[in-house]
């Protein structure tokens, strides 16, 4: 089996207008989309994002009949501790290939709203680690830890020395990964646009060193222009790692592929 992006948004996730046809023409790769599940509190006065999963599955099931069965079911979930007991429960009676946990934000403000003028880095980033580790604590359903991050997207020139600070957490949170045999995500959306690939070059340098060796490559995508976007990059970043393999998942069950060239 060839290695396929892992992390793709449809019309099906509020923040995309994507066909999954655009997916689809694209190659002749497996194709799985994870569609966002998140829960906000009554101080965010955000509505819920709660996939329709009956109209999910009805399309992969129709489109699977034309395109010689390469889609696969896939979620991104948004944790929150106060949100753990209502993401369970929705999960309990669905069945997906591939289930992403990400922390978009703390029941108070989006992470992506934030920069240095309005909090400051090592404030956030003793927060956003802090969930991270929590999430982690909490999730054990989860394949693949995405876009680690993703809190920092809208801080410019974040530096390892600011990374480095938090490694005692970051250690906790790969640690419990790979307990768990979680995957670690090179999500190039955050490593290409938002130019944060030196700080997965440290965390790919952390996780390997803890024992880590699960990985997962994904392009974030939510429009088709934007599949595999620098896959060629990151491959070249985890082959200095001596990473030999990447981790697919059909089932939940974990199939380990030769690293693309």
């Amino acid at each position: 089996m060839r290695y396929y992006d892992q992390h793709l948004h449809t019309y099906f996730s509020p923040d995309s207008s994507e066909t999954f046809e655009n997916y689809l023409d694209q190659s002749d790769l497996p194709v799985v989309t994870t569609e966002h599940l998140d829960f906000f509190s009554p101080a965010q006065a955000m509505p819920n994002v709660i996939p329709d999963y009956t109209g999910y599955v009805q399309k992969l099931d129709q489109l699977n009949a034309q395109y010689d069965n390469r889609l696969l079911k896939g979620i991104e979930v948004g944790f929150t501790y106060a949100d753990r007991h209502r993401i369970e429960d929705f999960l309990a009676d669905k069945t997906y290939d591939i289930q992403l946990l990400s922390i978009h934000h703390n029941g108070r403000h989006g992470f992506m709203t934030l920069n240095h003028d309005t909090k400051s880095l090592n404030t956030h980033l003793d927060e956003y680690f802090d969930l991270m580790l929590e999430a982690v604590n909490h999730a054990p359903y989860a394949n693949v830890l995405a876009h680690f991050d993703f809190g920092l997207r809208g801080y410019d020139n974040v530096q390892l020395t600011d990374l480095e600070r938090k490694e005692g957490t970051l250690t906790q949170i790969f640690n419990k990964m790979i307990e768990q045999d979680q995957a670690l995500e090179l999500n190039t959306r955050s490593m290409y646009r938002y130019n944060n690939a030196h700080l997965y070059d440290y965390a790919i340098a952390l996780y390997t060193q803890l024992g880590g060796k699960l990985f997962t490559v994904s392009s974030d995508a939510h429009v088709a222009a934007d599949y595999q976007l620098h896959f060629t990059d990151a491959y070249a970043m985890l082959r200095r790692h001596n990473v030999q393999h990447l981790a697919t998942y059909q089932n939940q069950t974990i199939q380990l592929v030769d690293l693309p060239n």
